[in-house]
Order: C-alpha cells, then structure tokens, then sequence
C-alpha cells in the first residue's frame, strides 16, 4: 500500500519581538537546542502532520520516502532536514497507532531526495508498506 501527503518541513521561531522568524529545522540547530525546546518543536510537528496521521491504515512494515522542496537558490545537505523531519513524523505515526514502534522491525528503510526549488519549504512524504 502506498500513501502520500505534502507536508510542510519542520520549523521553529528563533529571535525576539519584531526580529521573531520561522527557521527550518535541521541537525545543525537541532542538537545544540534545549530539550523543552526540543519537544516543543516535535509536539509541534506532530500537530502539522495530525490530519495525514488521521487518514492512514495501520502498517506492519514501513518505508517512508521523502522529496524535500526549499525555498531559496542556497544550496543545503538534504541529511540535515531530513533526520528530525523522519524522527519527527515516525514518532507521531507511533503516537497515532499507525506502526507499533519506530525501531529497524517496523521501519525497514527511508529515502531521500531533492525535489527542486519552490516558492516554500515542503516534503512529498510517500508511505510504502504492509498493511497491518
């Protein structure tokens, strides 16, 4: 069974007041982070990707695919968004029922891949797997 959804990457706001902006979320900035900002930042995934969550079947084995879409000419290293964007979503499939957990005999693989430059930050996330 195959399922897909586009989702917008993960961010978080960095800065104060007027200079506040929306940073997408990579392993650079992410390590460094405290850990209640660190789950503030998945709790708040986790509420963006709600709605897809919903529409799922429950899956036996799973092999997410992502296509990441950014915004801007700056070139970037796709691993530095995609590790907390798959940690992010596996956590809230967990979360939501859809696999029993996020370990190597539930989430078999992922891939990823450049999608392109767009006018916004966004994943193709692609779900492959055996039904439950």
């Amino acid at each position: 069974m195959k399922t897909k959804a586009i989702l917008p990457l993960p961010v978080f706001s960095k800065g104060r007041g007027d200079k506040k902006r929306d940073v997408l979320v990579s392993v650079n900035n992410w390590l460094p982070m405290h850990f209640i900002q660190k789950n503030n930042v998945k709790q708040a995934y986790h509420k963006v990707a709600e709605e897809f969550i919903k529409t799922l079947p429950k899956y036996k084995t799973l092999v997410p695919h992502y296509t990441l879409y950014f915004k801007g000419n700056r070139k970037k290293d796709i691993d530095n968004f995609t590790a907390p964007l798959h940690k992010f979503l596996m956590d809230a499939l967990v979360e939501g029922g859809i696999i029993e957990d996020d370990n190597y005999d539930y989430v078999i693989g992922y891939a990823t891949k450049f999608g392109g430059i767009e006018d916004t930050n966004y994943v193709v996330v692609e779900l492959t797997g055996e039904l439950a």
